[in-house]
């Protein structure tokens, strides 16, 4: 249990650190791009709301993964759902990635944290659903 809990830990950490880019400066963003090797997007204000706004869902996202840590027993169909979903994520990040081929340093990060974290949660909430029928 404990170690789903921690892995529950370490996804909503994961999506929680998407916050900041809600309130930061269009110029850090944009300097973070570069540092990426992506050109700086257009400072129009659609790609902004977007950017933003997708930021802000994963927050969200992250207090789902809060939520679940805090009694993972008591939520398990929502617990499969956290799990696929965070596969989900990794596959959409890696088929995107290539199929725009982008540099792997954008988009590899993602596609590893999503697959991985997604199977482990997948099989310690299974175990940790077994057990708690016992």
């Amino acid at each position: 249990m404990r170690s789903l809990k921690t892995a529950l830990w370490i996804c909503a950490s994961g999506c929680l650190a998407a916050i900041p880019f809600v309130v930061l400066p269009w110029e850090i963003i944009q300097d973070l791009f570069v540092w990426f090797g992506i050109e700086p997007i257009p400072d129009t204000p659609l790609l902004i709301y977007f950017f933003r706004g997708a930021c802000g869902i994963i927050g969200l996202i992250g207090i789902y993964f809060i939520i679940l840590a805090r009694n993972p027993v008591k939520y398990g169909p929502m617990l499969n759902l956290g799990a696929y979903g965070l596969m989900a994520f990794g596959l959409l990040s890696l088929i995107l990635g290539l199929s725009l081929q982008m540099s792997l340093k954008i988009y590899l990060g993602d596609a590893i944290f999503g697959i991985a974290l997604g199977l482990i949660v997948a099989i310690l909430s299974r175990r940790a659903q077994e057990i708690s029928k016992v």
